[in-house]
């Protein structure tokens, strides 16, 4: 028992567990090979698998963490400056290349409905192009840690306008038909609606304390707040849901699909936004534009495929890419054994503890399997740390399988 304590001791003390730094929560999409809707301008909604979608898009605190984990030198200009010029934007940017820092905006006061703060962590982010948001899901895809790679993953970015998803891609952007399904289909019933709020009437533009189970941010005669802080809070419209459970896919921000349009340099945005009218809320509003648009009023969301094999790199099964997985890679390191989730399977392997770290603090969040909960990496001195703790740890076992055989 002494040694066990001392172990957990051990753990505590070297290996501590950070706060969750990105949390992405979906609702899964059944229903697969639904019929089509024909809304007038084309033929869209018809899934053939299952898969699940965010409930929210992507908000600036999420980005913040995103460029904190990527962009110190930013090449790939994921921040637009604008982000922090305008009073729509939510984030700063601090240092010089090489050694930039992010941060959310600090709260305005008074600037929220109501008269209550405003605050930008929760709400979308925007001045994104469509390739800014391809480079998050690579980074998402990829564990969300830090220096996890934005050009490969579910895109290869280097094929530019005509980048497409990769095979075996787990997060990525919806495609058009996705997005459609989850804004607009009722899988109970087998129908479409008009709008992704359970409702063939255009909602209101109510401000969010006043829900009223239609109500969307979008332009009625006028903004659903100040001008100048007009996007609510991710998720705050919890009344006017889509028939899945997702939110706002009606107004607050335009939205970045997957599929092309008649170009390749074109992108399918879909949804309107705080500054746009009921027409483009409707299923039968499609906007094609360019990939490279960056606007203050589009944002994205994820799409996700769980997959067979459960949570990548938990080895002890136990739901969480922790230490434990760490322990169990290290003990049969070099051995041809077969661990849960195992990128290799047949031999324990140095692949297995870079897919254990590029990993470590996911679990499967409480809206379902593959929503993301992704914890801050252990650095590499804390892993030495670690080392000792393990042989002390087959040390105990070694004592305790004595013991047991005297």
């Amino acid at each position: 028992m002494k040694y066990a304590l001392a172990l957990a001791t051990a753990f505590a003390l070297f290996f501590p567990f950070a706060a969750a730094a990105i949390t992405i929560d979906t609702v899964p999409i059944g229903n697969p090979g639904n019929a089509a809707d024909f809304p007038g301008n084309g033929i869209f909604g018809s899934v053939s698998t299952t898969y699940r979608i965010a409930t929210t898009e992507v908000t600036n605190a999420q980005y913040v963490t995103f460029l904190n984990s990527v962009a110190a030198s930013d090449p790939f200009a994921l921040y637009n400056t604008n982000m922090s010029f305008y009073s729509r934007g939510g984030i700063l940017r601090t240092g010089v290349s090489g050694s930039y820092s992010y941060s959310v905006k600090p709260d305005v006061p008074d600037g929220g409905p109501g008269g209550t703060n405003y605050t930008y962590g929760d709400k979308p982010v925007i001045l994104v192009s469509w390739f800014d948001a391809a480079r998050f899901a690579n980074w998402v895809n990829n564990g969300a840690t830090a220096g996890a790679p934005t050009e490969t993953g579910a895109y290869t970015m280097a094929n530019g306008v005509g980048v497409s998803r990769n095979a075996g891609a787990t997060w990525f952007l919806p495609t058009e038909n996705q997005w459609y399904k989850a804004a607009y289909y009722d899988g109970t019933a087998g129908v479409y609606y008009d709008y992704p709020t359970r409702s063939n009437t255009a909602p209101n533009n109510n401000i969010p304390p006043n829900d009223s189970g239609n109500s969307a941010n979008y332009y009625v005669g006028g903004f659903t707040q100040n001008e100048s802080y007009p996007l609510t809070s991710a998720g705050a419209y919890a009344l006017s849901k889509s028939p899945y459970g997702t939110a706002d896919q009606g107004g607050n921000v335009w939205e970045w699909t997957e599929t092309t349009g008649t170009t390749t340099s074109l992108r399918i945005r879909r949804g309107g936004a705080y500054d746009t009218d009921a027409s483009t809320l409707n299923a039968a509003y499609r906007d094609p534009q360019s990939s490279g648009l960056e606007f203050e009023d589009i944002g994205f969301r994820l799409a996700t495929i769980p997959t067979s094999a459960g949570l990548v790199g938990d080895y002890n099964a136990n739901n969480v890419v922790d230490a434990g997985d760490y322990v169990l890679w290290r003990k049969d390191s070099g051995q041809s054994v077969t661990l849960p989730n195992d990128s290799t399977p047949g031999t324990v392997t140095a692949a297995d503890y870079d897919v254990w770290r590029a990993h470590f603090g996911q679990t499967p969040s409480a809206s379902g399997l593959d929503s993301l909960e992704q914890n801050a990496v252990p650095e590499p001195g804390c892993l030495s740390l670690v080392g000792v703790a393990v042989i002390f740890w087959l040390s105990y076992r070694g004592l305790s399988q004595k013991f047991a055989t005297s």
